[in-house]
């Protein structure tokens, strides 16, 4: 039994003391296509951070499965 993939996300967190006392900011990108690249994921959230001036600390793939259930016991 496999699970069933239903959705994925990227989440990144930014670095910089413009994000008050902890200077840290998260963003989630919803709707990542199945078989996304992480190299590819990278570069996104790289870019991201060079243009709102930040320092990319973390990027994460969040995904979320389905278990199959199977009536048949």
């Amino acid at each position: 039994m496999n699970f069933q993939l239903l959705e994925q996300s990227v989440q990144y967190t930014f670095l910089n003391s413009k994000y008050g006392s902890e200077g840290i900011k998260t963003r989630v990108l919803k709707n990542v296509k199945k078989g996304a690249a992480a190299d590819g994921l990278a570069e996104v959230g790289s870019a991201l951070a060079k243009l709102q001036r930040d320092e990319l600390a973390t990027a994460t793939l969040v995904q979320k499965q389905g278990i199959p259930l199977d009536d048949e016991e």
